[in-house]
Formats: C-alpha cells, sequence, structure tokens
C-alpha cells in the first residue's frame, strides 16, 4: 500500500507546475532568504513569517519589478499597453499592435505618409501601401501613386490631363507622374493598358492587384486564380467585412487570444484554420498534444516521443495493478 501511494505521488507530480514556475526556496543560510519578505533560512528552505507576528505565509519577493515586455505580468508601464485583470498580462490595447522586440504598442493602422515600422501598420490603411524604412513612414509601392490620401494604380499610358485616359475607362490623369492611373478600387490589367475591378477567392485573375483589392496585401494570383501567398492563412476581417489573407503566426510570437496563433504546416491548406498552438503567457505556443520542432512549428507528440508517456504507461501498472489483483 505504502509503495502504491509514493508512486500515485510520483504520477501526480508530473502535472505539477515546471522549476521555472517556482520560487527558489532552497538554502544554507538566511542571507539566501532575504529576497523574500520576512524570509529566513529553516531545515534548508527559506520560510516566511507575516510582520510582527511568527505566523507562517506564503514567501514572495520583496522587488515587485515592472516589466517592459508586452506578454509579461502586470502592472503596465508601456504606453497603450493594459492590464489583462484575469490574466494578470500585459496586452496592447485595442487598435494597437506589439513591436517586433514586443517592448511597444504601435498603433494597428497608419494612413499614407504616418509614422511606422512595420508595413502591416499601413496596408490596413490602403492594401498597395508599405513602410518606408528608411524614413519609417507609409508610402505607396512601386507603380502606385499617392492621390488625395489612396494609392493610385499606374498605367502604362501618358497623359497631361483627364481627356487623355478617358479612352480607357475607370481611370484619371496624375499630372505630378505624367501617367494614366485607375481610380479607387480598380487596378491596371496584365498589360498596363486598362483598368479592372478586383475579385475575390478562387476567381479567376490575371494579376496579384486584382486579388488584393478584396483580400489583402497576403494574397496573389497563382495559376490564374486568387489565393493566399504562402505562410498566409484566410481570415474574417471585421472593417472590411470580408475574408483577407493574413499572414501565419510563428511558434513563440506575441498573442493576447488563441486564434491569434496561425502556423504553416506542409499539410494543412493554407484556408484551413490550423489548430495546433495556443496563446499561452502572451505567446504562441504548442498544444499539449504536440511538440515543437526547430523552435517553429508544431508537430503531434506520438506516445514513444513523449516522456510523460513513457513514466505514465509503467507507473499506471504499478499502481492499479495490485487493485486488479486483489479485487
Amino acid at each position: 500500500m505504502q509503495l502504491n501511494l509514493i508512486l500515485l505521488f510520483a504520477l501526480c507530480s508530473l502535472n505539477a507546475n515546471s522549476a521555472e514556475d517556482l520560487l527558489e526556496l532552497g538554502c544554507i543560510t538566511n542571507a539566501q532568504c532575504q529576497q523574500f519578505e520576512g524570509g529566513h533560512c529553516h531545515d534548508s528552505s527559506c520560510v516566511c513569517v507575516a510582520r510582527g507576528s511568527k505566523e507562517r505565509i506564503a514567501c514572495q519577493p520583496k522587488d515587485k519589478k515592472l516589466t517592459n515586455i508586452i506578454g509579461g505580468p502586470c502592472p503596465c508601464t508601456q504606453p497603450h499597453a493594459e492590464c489583462d485583470t484575469k490574466m494578470q498580462q500585459c496586452f496592447c490595447a485595442d487598435n494597437y499592435m506589439a513591436s517586433e522586440d514586443r517592448r511597444r504598442c504601435l498603433p494597428l493602422q497608419v494612413p499614407l505618409d504616418g509614422a511606422c515600422e512595420l508595413s502591416r501598420q499601413c496596408q490596413r490603411a490602403d492594401t498597395f501601401a508599405v513602410c518606408q524604412l528608411s524614413q519609417k513612414r507609409c508610402i505607396c509601392r512601386d507603380h502606385f501613386e499617392q492621390q488625395q490620401g489612396r494609392c493610385l494604380a499606374l498605367l502604362d499610358l501618358s497623359c497631361n490631363n483627364n481627356t487623355h485616359c478617358d479612352h480607357i475607362g475607370a481611370s484619371i490623369c496624375l499630372p505630378q507622374a505624367m501617367k494614366c492611373a485607375c481610380i479607387p478600387d480598380y487596378v491596371p490589367n496584365h498589360n498596363m493598358t486598362g483598368c479592372v475591378t478586383g475579385v475575390g477567392l478562387d476567381s479567376n485573375c490575371t494579376t496579384p492587384a486584382q486579388c488584393q483589392l478584396q483580400l489583402g496585401a497576403g494574397s496573389t494570383c497563382r495559376d490564374n486564380r486568387c489565393t493566399c501567398r504562402i505562410k498566409h492563412y484566410l481570415k474574417n476581417d471585421q472593417n472590411r467585412k470580408s475574408a483577407v489573407c493574413e499572414p501565419l503566426v510563428p511558434y513563440g510570437a506575441y498573442c493576447r487570444r488563441t486564434e491569434d496563433c496561425q502556423q504553416h504546416q506542409p499539410d494543412v491548406e493554407s484556408r484551413v484554420q490550423d489548430s495546433r498552438m495556443q496563446c499561452l503567457r502572451g505567446e504562441c505556443q504548442c498544444r499539449a498534444e504536440f511538440r515543437v520542432v526547430d523552435n517553429q512549428r508544431c508537430v503531434l507528440d506520438t506516445s514513444a516521443a513523449n516522456p510523460r508517456y513513457k513514466l505514465f504507461a509503467p507507473l499506471s501498472m504499478l499502481i492499479f495493478w495490485p487493485i486488479y489483483y486483489y479485487v
């Protein structure tokens, strides 16, 4: 019976918190326990007592340092960061996104000429905009020209005034570029001589821009069909009231909700939402039944590769076999 209890305790310990989640309470001298409020060393372990009494309490560090990482514990000191009181973690407020170093909250959408760090910020305002890294501002990408706050697609036709573009249809003359350009919601055809409307997923196309009008910058025209680019997936966009192609999120990336975590898998179609990851402590991590490979992607964790399963099988036999034996 005693052996069964010992083995049962060992089995339960498998589900305990990992070492990095626990406070280091081992000690030899009282000095090693000074990091805790009311701490002193007793029987090689730090114990803590309430101030002004001898009542033992759970040990807590004296220094409660403020986090400087988005996804870290509250309180939150970064501008536009807020504390999720249920999870006690710092996240960027609505309409903001974490910077690549996760130390700042950036505006989710930036208009043309606005300050930016990532092209995604610009493309939420205009699909055909990018972030110019040297000046860190949103500009129109190549072959597009800014006109009244929009990026208009240039045609391969010269002009001095609008009358030179009238025969094309759905176009105007941009005097600065001295070229005809498609009006908003139109893009050039494959030979840059006329303007065509955007098309949706799986529709016939001749240029990527046709797909990007409806599916966003993460889409392309492949085999004359609109689809998401590699390492992108189809996501419903409430602002556009339609689906757009968004970048897949890598393992370890910042997240606020589990639906923020999407990962490319060779055996998963780009339009199928992948559920191999979950958002845990502000990062996309593998679910319990998966394991990370190359610190990039999650693959199914088979029983042969799972050390917990290896230990669980023999332990479960030892624990429950005597019960069956004596019944």
